[in-house]
C-alpha cells in the first residue's frame, strides 16, 4: 500500500509538472495599438497593398515620428504604405510569456549597423476581416518553414527581403529598436537569401481569406501581384480545387491586378471549400489558399429586381477601395473599364434591390 501510494503521488506530481507548460503555451494577443498592428482599425482600407515602396533601414529611421502617437488610427503616409527592405536578420524570438503578444520579433540590420524591428503577428490574433490576414498567415508559415522561434532570442545572420506596413511603436526598451521606433508591422512577406534566387520574382496578394457566395450567385475580388526583385514578370493566374458546379473567371486590370469572379450554380452544395489561387511567372510559382463560403439560396423568391451604379475613379487603387467599401453594402463588382477621359476608370456594380 505504501509503495502504491508513493507511485500515485509521484504520478500526480509529474501530472502537475506537465500541465504547467501547456498552460504557459496559451496564446496571448496584444493590446497597444493592436488594431493598427493587425489591420482592424478604421484606416486599414487606406493601406495601399499593391503599391509597394522599396526603401532602406537608413531612410526609415530618418523619418520623424508623430507626437503623440494615435492609439487607434494611422499616421499617413508612413502607416498607409507597404515598404520592401533588404537587410540582415540578426536575431529573432517569439514574444511569449505572461506579457507577450505572440508576435515574432525580428531584428533587421543594414550594412552600416542601423537596426529596426519587424514583427509577424500570430494568425490566431488577426481577425478574418483584416486585409492583412492572408499575407500575415503566409509570412508566418514561410518563417516557420525556415526557422523555429522560441521565447529567447536566437541568432540568424541571414539575408532577407521583408515586406511590411510602416508602423510607429511606443518606446519600451525593445531589442533592436530604431531611434524613432519605426517598425514593419505587420510583415506581409519574407524572402530568405533573396540574392540567391536569381531573376525576377513576385509576390501574390489575395485581399481576403474567404470569398462569400450564394448558390446561383457570383462574387468578385481583386488579386494583386507585385515585384519582389527585378521587374514584374508577366504573371499567369489560375485557380484549382473548385467544387462541382463552381466556375471562375480572371480578368486582367493591368499593372499586376486582376479581377477573380467566382460563380456557383444553383445546384452547388453549400459549405466551406478551400480553393487555391496560384500565380506563375519566370519559372516561379506562388499560391494562397482561400475559403469559398457557399451559402444556401432562398427558394421563395421567383424573381429579383436589381439596382446598378457606376463609380468613377482616378486610379486602380481607388477602384479597389470603392469595391471593398461597396462590397460591405452587398454591392457586387460587375466589371471595370479604362476610358479616355477624366476620371479614367469606370467600375460597374449591382445588387439585389428586392425579391418578389
Amino acid at each position: 500500500m505504501i509503495r502504491t501510494a508513493s507511485r500515485l503521488l509521484l504520478l500526480a506530481a509529474f501530472g502537475c509538472w506537465f500541465a504547467s507548460p501547456v498552460e504557459s503555451l496559451a496564446q496571448r494577443c496584444g493590446q497597444e495599438r493592436w488594431s493598427v498592428k493587425t489591420g482592424t482599425d478604421p484606416d486599414s482600407g487606406r493601406v495601399d497593398l499593391s503599391g509597394r515602396q522599396t526603401t532602406t533601414i537608413a531612410q526609415l529611421i530618418a523619418l520623424s515620428p508623430p507626437r503623440p502617437i494615435p492609439a487607434t488610427t494611422r499616421v499617413s503616409p508612413t502607416e498607409t504604405t507597404v515598404f520592401v527592405v533588404n537587410a540582415t536578420l540578426t536575431d529573432y524570438k517569439l514574444e511569449g510569456g505572461s506579457h507577450g503578444d505572440s508576435d515574432y520579433h525580428l531584428v533587421l540590420q543594414d550594412e552600416q549597423g542601423n537596426t529596426m524591428v519587424a514583427e509577424i503577428p500570430s494568425p490566431g490574433c488577426v481577425a478574418s476581416g483584416s486585409p492583412f490576414a492572408v499575407p500575415i498567415a503566409s509570412a508566418r508559415a514561410k518563417f516557420d518553414s525556415r526557422l523555429t522561434a522560441t521565447s529567447s532570442f536566437q541568432n540568424a545572420n541571414v539575408s532577407v527581403q521583408v515586406t511590411g506596413v510602416g508602423f510607429f511603436d511606443f518606446a519600451h526598451g525593445q531589442h533592436g529598436a530604431a531611434p524613432n521606433v519605426i517598425e514593419l508591422h505587420p510583415i506581409l512577406d519574407i524572402v530568405f537569401n533573396p540574392q540567391t534566387d536569381g531573376g525576377a520574382d513576385f509576390s501574390l496578394l489575395v485581399p481576403s481569406s474567404t470569398i462569400p457566395i450564394a448558390q446561383g450567385g457570383s462574387s468578385s475580388i481583386v488579386i494583386s501581384t507585385s515585384p519582389l526583385h527585378g521587374a514584374l514578370p508577366n504573371v499567369t493566374l489560375s485557380t484549382s480545387g473548385l467544387p462541382s458546379g463552381v466556375t471562375s473567371h480572371l480578368t486582367s486590370l493591368g499593372s499586376g491586378k486582376s479581377t477573380l469572379t467566382v460563380t456557383a450554380s444553383a445546384a452547388t452544395s453549400a459549405g466551406a471549400f478551400p480553393i487555391t489561387i496560384t500565380g506563375s511567372a519566370a519559372g516561379k510559382s506562388h499560391s494562397q489558399i482561400v475559403t469559398l463560403n457557399i451559402t444556401p439560396s432562398s427558394s421563395t423568391p421567383v424573381m429579383q429586381e436589381w439596382e446598378y451604379q457606376v463609380v468613377s475613379a482616378n486610379s486602380e487603387q481607388e477602384v479597389i477601395d470603392q469595391a471593398n467599401k461597396l462590397g460591405s453594402q452587398e454591392w457586387e463588382l460587375v466589371s471595370v473599364v479604362k476610358v479616355q477621359a477624366t476620371p479614367a476608370w469606370r467600375a460597374f456594380f449591382k445588387r439585389i434591390k428586392r425579391d418578389f
